[in-house]
């Protein structure tokens, strides 16, 4: 009798696992419809409260099937922004799922496996329900997951990408540095303009930006972003690299016009982050001037380009007294989460397509040619301007011209390869623009044609002057 009992209620379980038949065919609950709208955020900065209206042979069975459809909704589904809650993109695409399906059949459905991320279930008791049958009820439960558990357990079990499996393929974990974003700077005057021989250039101050009281609010969410990405990656300190970029600030005020750098280059070169987090934090007073309301982005941008490759969707909190510190928490945490995934992608995808950047030939003062002129090699004549063409190709992965093409100035972008062979040591290294540059001068040489020198501008921009003809 005791092993009947036993049996009945394994077979009770897994029918209200796997819920409805369909003709004759039991469908996992999650594959059932279902609504589903993210409450909020949780203040531990790694949950979020969903909202799963579905329908069961009873409550009982509504909360059960809730469970497992919230997990499938965070994997395979994502959701959007609401009142209390960031937008969430999936984990994985529904790829993963049909490639992996017996695995997510168990997952789903295990109080020891995905359902062990669900800290709790109940009925929304303000959202309306009912019977719509003799035989099925409608329901609405709310249930609370951590998301960030969650995530680390399909990382770990290889069914989505990991930070390791990212480092893993680079050979090192990729760093990132966090920025004040350039609108905050600018409406806290810290912003000027140059103008130059190539256009206005914008410089930040972000030394006198760090120790303001109009950024005060920079270093704790930069506390936050950090304890939440350390074990993700290499974490750049923005305060230290102020602190030692005077020696190099000299170095650059010693430039000529054509080489010298802008700060934000300056800056990037020194930090040699991958990527900048860039925290854009408006605050304003609401509620005559009771509370304030803080509206937190996080975008991400790639030094190299100079672009922004990663724009993070504006979270807006209210907060009175307190709990200002908290909801701060709460609100990064969640922003990061799910522009985290993206960041992991972009590497991924920059892997595959080479580091993008830009390299610019220029013609000195005591250079008797230009790039019209035409240069004997092994009895042929060649324009310079083809030489330099065929020596960028022979090194790049690809390149295209860029902007206007003068006689004394040449502008490539380019991609280049993320690692490169060390000849001398036979290790594989890291690649960057001036080793891309060195080569190219290099290729150019042994033509017999005109001596060079390299200047890096930044991380993604080097700048090759020819000094002399040979």
């Amino acid at each position: 009798m005791k092993t009947l009992l036993i049996t009945c209620l394994i077979l009770l379980t897994t029918q209200l696992s796997f819920g409805q038949k369909n003709k004759g065919v039991l469908v996992p609950s999650w594959e059932e419809d279902y609504q589903f709208e993210a409450l909020a955020d949780q203040a531990d900065g790694g949950s979020v409260s969903i909202d799963i209206t579905n329908t069961g042979s009873d409550i009982n069975d509504c909360i059960l099937k809730a469970k497992s459809q919230a997990l499938f909704t965070i994997i395979f589904k994502g959701y959007g922004k609401t009142n209390q809650a960031s937008a969430s993109t999936a984990l994985s695409d529904m790829a993963g799922y049909n490639q992996n399906l017996d695995f997510y059949k168990s997952y789903l459905s295990s109080n020891t496996a995905g359902l062990a991320h669900v800290n709790k279930a109940q009925t929304n008791m303000s959202k309306p329900g009912g019977k719509i049958s003799k035989k099925v009820i409608k329901s609405t439960t709310t249930v609370y997951i951590m998301k960030t558990k969650l995530r680390e357990d399909l990382e770990k079990q290889g069914l989505i990408k990991s930070a390791a499996s990212i480092a893993e393929s680079l050979g090192s974990k990729p760093s990132v540095l966090i920025v004040p974003s350039n609108s905050w700077m600018e409406s806290a005057g810290f912003k000027s303009t140059e103008e130059t021989d190539m256009g206005p250039v914008d410089s930040y101050d972000y030394a006198s930006a760090l120790t303001s009281s109009k950024l005060s609010s920079f270093s704790t969410l930069e506390k936050f972003l950090k304890a939440t990405l350390d074990n993700t990656f290499r974490m750049q300190d923005l305060s230290a690299i102020m602190k030692s970029i005077a020696e190099e600030m000299a170095e650059n005020n010693m430039r000529d016009d054509m080489t010298q750098e802008s700060s934000l280059d300056l800056l990037a070169r020194t930090a040699q982050a991958d990527l900048w987090i860039y925290i854009d934090a408006q605050q304003e007073s609401v509620s005559g001037g009771q509370e304030l309301q803080y509206t937190i982005t996080l975008n991400v941008l790639d030094p190299m380009i100079n672009e922004m490759v990663i724009n993070g969707l504006p979270q807006t909190v209210k907060t009175s007294g307190d709990n200002k510190t908290r909801l701060l928490e709460t609100t990064v945490n969640a922003n990061i989460d799910n522009v985290r995934p993206k960041i992991l992608d972009y590497f991924v995808k920059r892997e595959e397509k080479g580091l993008q950047g830009k390299i610019t030939f220029l013609i000195g003062e005591d250079v008797g040619i230009n790039f019209e002129d035409e240069i004997d090699v092994d009895g042929d004549d060649y324009a310079f301007a083809e030489i330099v063409d065929a020596m960028v190709g022979k090194k790049a992965k690809k390149y295209s011209p860029k902007g206007r093409q003068t006689t004394t100035r040449r502008t490539y972008d380019v991609w280049i390869d993320t690692k490169i062979e060390n000849k001398l040591s036979g290790k594989v290294e890291p690649n960057n623009f001036e080793k891309f540059g060195r080569k190219v001068k290099s290729q150019i040489k042994k033509l017999g044609s005109v001596k060079a020198v390299v200047e890096t501008r930044g991380l993604g921009n080097v700048v090759v002057v020819f000094t002399e003809e040979l």
